[in-house]
């Protein structure tokens, strides 16, 4: 027997072992953020369920060698994210599924969404990103009422992964946002009276008598 196939068998035994580990023992070792220590988790690393990790409610996973698919409940949506072929030529997807009952922690988003993003890469490079995501007839429900208009949402690989939104509703608003792994970028132009802009100046991202503004949060 070769020496490549003895430490290819040690390999994926070691692996194994590791993934059958209790996902709530490993959970209770990580250092999470603030907000962002999970809840009832069960199942292994391999297989397991999280009633809550931060706003995500509930978080199902599933792992095998070079493949992984999350199912994440988010503002009343589940979303599956998929990926294959790590850590090579890789593929990952997401995409919303079904209707979540499980209430949102801070706020509460409302509305119809459709489509997928994809992104395909290599190693940790983004090599090609395709797809949307099209948000229809979003409001905010909670903690204020302010409907929010249609949105488009794509991913690019440009300098790493890169995040571009467009989210507009007639006579009221415009708002572009540019999310990197480290920085959000918010551009908006809001016409007199909208509804939003008294939760932008309390925000202080806009001025009382302004009607656009620019805000940057994270590495300049």
């Amino acid at each position: 027997m070769s020496r490549a196939v003895i430490l290819w068998g040690i390999w994926v035994f070691s692996l194994t072992v590791l993934l059958e580990l209790p996902a709530a023992f490993v959970a209770r070792q990580l250092p999470w953020p603030t907000g962002w220590q999970p809840s009832s988790v069960s199942g292994s690393l391999w297989t397991g369920r999280a009633a809550r990790v931060g706003a995500l409610a509930p978080v199902d996973w599933k792992i095998r060698p070079w493949a992984a698919q999350v199912n994440l409940g988010f503002q009343q949506r589940i979303w599956e994210l998929s990926i294959h072929g790590w850590p090579w030529n890789w593929q990952a997807q997401m995409a919303p599924r079904a209707v979540s009952a499980w209430p949102a922690p801070m706020f509460v988003l409302d509305g119809r969404w459709e489509g997928r993003l994809q992104v395909n890469g290599a190693g940790m490079s983004c090599l090609r990103a395709e797809g949307e995501l099209l948000g229809h007839e979003l409001a905010l429900l909670s903690p204020w009422l302010v409907k929010l208009g249609n949105t488009r949402i794509e991913l690019q690989c440009r300098d790493g992964v890169q995040l571009l939104a467009d989210l507009q509703l007639a006579g009221e608003h415009h708002f572009k946002v540019e999310a990197k792994p480290q920085r959000l970028q918010v551009d908006g132009q809001v016409e007199p009276g909208a509804a939003v802009i008294p939760l932008l100046v309390q925000a202080r991202w806009l001025q009382p008598a302004a009607q656009a503004f620019s805000k940057v949060l994270g590495k300049p």
